[in-house]
């Protein structure tokens, strides 16, 4: 089954994409999706919560029931887990990581293993620079 509404067939063939198989969309299915949408969910956030719960599977910390499309938008609080989870894993991709090879031998030789972050900014630089950019 196809939905009319573009946006629910997107997040349904995300699903089908990260779990590696096509899975038949029903009357239920669409209208979660639905749901999921008005709750904010995108077919990114589906990928990088599947992919996420798969590899977590594997390590024995989760079980495969957690990738049944009614725990990822059965319900308002499985949208809101969802919605969350994926904004959990979007965070730590932000982080600069040191590969622990590099991080021994700088620790080694005297050298910080923390990676470089950036210039560290004040919240009050980054709103002048929002309101000097909109004009």
């Amino acid at each position: 089954m196809q939905s009319i509404n573009p946006d629910v067939n997107a997040l349904h063939q995300a699903f089908c994409d990260a779990r590696g198989f096509e899975v038949n969309m029903h009357a239920a299915h669409e209208r979660w999706w639905l749901d999921a949408i008005n709750g904010g969910m995108t077919p990114d956030c589906v990928k990088l919560v599947i992919k996420a719960r798969m590899k977590r599977i594997q390590a024995g910390v989760r079980h495969e029931e957690c990738l049944a499309i009614r725990n990822i938008a059965g319900s308002d609080e499985a949208i809101a887990n969802t919605i969350e989870e994926a904004a959990a894993i979007r965070a730590k991709l932000r982080v600069k990581v040191m590969p622990a090879g590099k991080a021994d031998v700088l620790r080694a030789t005297g050298r910080s293993a923390e990676p470089e972050q950036g210039p560290v900014r004040s919240v009050s630089e980054v709103i002048e620079a929002m309101r000097k950019a909109v004009g």
